[in-house]
């Protein structure tokens, strides 16, 4: 039987973040330090400016050192805000490209077929693309932001307090509104980020399978109807996004708003001391030097909360983009549970397939497709399976290959396979790069050409005008039906595979094409000792087979 892993645990949009926040730990150090480093240098400019100004309005000339620590001072202000920046960007860039790479990997690890059930390839695309750059403004922009919130404003209330404590207990009443006000847009936002992800996923989705449907739309005439549907999924993805800008403008608007009042409270307090309005505590003594320095330094205070609001809405973002990448983690889970049980590598040494009791059942289905599947294929044995359509021979070779889990049983095939099927498909781009990007290591014209010389594709061919050159586009366009067969046929031998997987490799090929492929596929496999389990229902194809083996009702038996 399969082995059960235990549930996986649920993850929520918070913890993915809180994850990623963590993997940005080391990072998020440096940041702290460009952030203390920021403030001191615009403390030091701040203190030097107001002691300069003061001297001058006494007619004084102030000191040398004041032009050197006001200098200094903004010089290490933008230094550290560039370094963060830069640290901010490099920490975007890694983690992102991290995360790509793995949710690549888990993908491939499921197959085609299991991917298929849950998008088509551009639904997929904007996953692995558009959610994971959703990202970028939350690592680059809302973590530093974050980071700098709450370590400025703390440093600039402090200084604030050692010069005047009143002014330091204004500023520390009217910090707090920003984050406050922050916290109550981002509620309703994240619900418009999240519908206009959800929506250009679709968008994407729905171009995507209009392109691959579109001759059959021509042939039914309903190219126009398609094209109405496309305008109008575009028009509301419009209209979703110029909601997400409104909320962004008018939240940062009233933000901006309250900081000005805040500041502006601030000079009141600071102009009414130093005209003797104010007399209690602190005021009485207030200097213009102090006052200036405190005045300069409140804008810095609220900066930072600016800042964070405004990064506030790539947060959003980024929830919204957790959220979906935690339903991919789901489906990666839930497509993993069952998992064949490994057979000992000592009864494995002389076949190069063998499947053991073996069952499938899709999770949407009542009735098995396959039951009790013993199978033991010798290395260097071609063998066919038969039976009609609809009796399970691609699920067999899907199982094999790894492209589905079964629901019972164990599996083990050779590591080093390839895979060939009715209608192989070949990347858009040039012939070389078609061919190359099956070889596990680099190979050379010289080499690729003789590839294709040793599957009937010899270069010169006046079919290939441009020889290794030749572009072939989406949907093996500028190839025929059997070059795509041959070339498919040449990966394979590039890629070194030991057992190749063939999945009705002759159904939409010509008699006298079909005859010549069977005969390279033999040819090839029996010079290099290769093994081929091949599904066909063709009895030409099955008749170049060692040994057929019929496929009936899911049950795997010897042909008579």
């Amino acid at each position: 039987m399969p082995t059960q892993t235990g549930p996986a645990s649920v993850q929520t949009p918070a913890s993915f973040l809180k994850k990623l926040r963590q993997q940005a730990r080391s990072s998020s150090r440096l940041i702290n330090l460009t952030a203390v480093l920021a403030t001191l240098g615009m403390v030091a400019f701040s203190a030097a400016v107001a002691l300069i100004v003061s001297a001058a309005l006494k007619s004084q000339t102030p000191a040398g050192w004041l032009w050197l620590l006001g200098a200094g001072g903004i010089g290490i202000r933008l230094a550290a805000n560039l370094g963060r920046d830069r640290l901010a960007q490099a920490l975007s860039a890694r983690m992102r490209k991290d995360l790509r790479a793995q949710l690549v990997h888990k993908a491939s690890l499921l197959g085609p077929q299991r991917l298929a059930r849950h998008g088509n390839t551009a639904w997929w695309a904007n996953q692995f693309l558009e959610q994971v750059d959703a990202l970028h403004g939350y690592l680059a922009r809302y973590l530093p932001a974050r980071q700098t919130a709450l370590i400025t404003p703390a440093l600039i209330i402090i200084i604030t307090f050692s010069v005047d404590w009143l002014a330091g207990i204004l500023l520390l009443l009217a910090t707090p509104i920003i984050p406050v006000f922050m916290v109550l847009i981002g509620w309703g936002t994240e619900a418009v980020h999240r519908t206009q992800q959800a929506q250009q996923a679709s968008l994407a989705a729905n171009l995507m399978d209009n392109l691959q449907a579109l001759p059959w739309l021509r042939r039914m005439g309903a190219t126009t109807q398609a094209r109405h549907k496309i305008q109008t999924d575009a028009q509301d993805y419009r209209r979703i996004s110029m909601r997400v800008l409104r909320v962004a403008f008018l939240s940062s608007a009233a933000l901006e708003f309250f900081s000005a009042v805040s500041i502006g409270l601030m000079a009141i307090y600071i102009g009414f001391a130093l005209l003797g309005l104010v007399s209690f505590g602190p005021a009485a003594g207030m200097t213009l030097g102090a006052g200036l320095f405190i005045l300069m330094l409140a804008p810095e205070c609220f900066l930072p909360l600016r800042q964070l609001a405004q990064a506030h809405h790539d947060m959003n973002a980024a929830r919204a983009s957790a959220a979906a990448l935690c339903e991919l983690e789901d489906v990666f889970e839930q497509s993993s549970l069952q998992t064949p049980n490994e057979i000992p590598a000592d009864s494995q040494a002389d076949t190069a397939v063998r499947l053991i009791d073996v069952s499938l059942t899709h999770h949407d289905a009542q009735q098995p497709v396959l039951t009790t599947i013993n199978l033991a294929v010798a290395h260097g044995e071609v063998l066919g399976i038969a039976g009609n359509s609809g009796q399970g021979k691609s699920s067999l070779l899907y199982l094999v290959a790894g492209f589905v889990s079964p629901t019972g049983g164990q599996i083990a095939r050779d590591q080093s396979w390839a895979w060939l099927e009715q209608r192989p498909h070949l990347f858009h781009g040039s012939l070389r790069e078609n061919l190359a990007l099956a070889s596990p290591h680099q190979q050379t014209d010289a080499q690729l050409v003789q590839a294709l010389a040793q599957v009937g594709l010899p270069l010169p061919n006046p079919l290939l005008p441009a020889g290794l050159d030749t572009q072939i586009g989406e949907t093996n366009q500028g190839v025929s039906g059997g070059q795509a067969q041959r070339i498919a046929l040449a990966r394979a031998l590039l890629s070194g595979a030991t057992l190749w997987l063939l999945d009705e490799p002759t159904a939409a090929l010509d008699d006298q094409t079909r005859d010549s492929l069977l005969h390279t596929v033999m040819q090839q496999a029996r010079a290099r000792g290769i093994t081929i389990v091949m599904a066909s229902h063709d009895p030409v194809a099955l008749a170049q087979c060692d040994r057929v083996m019929v496929l009936d009702q899911g049950v795997l038996k010897e042909r008579a």
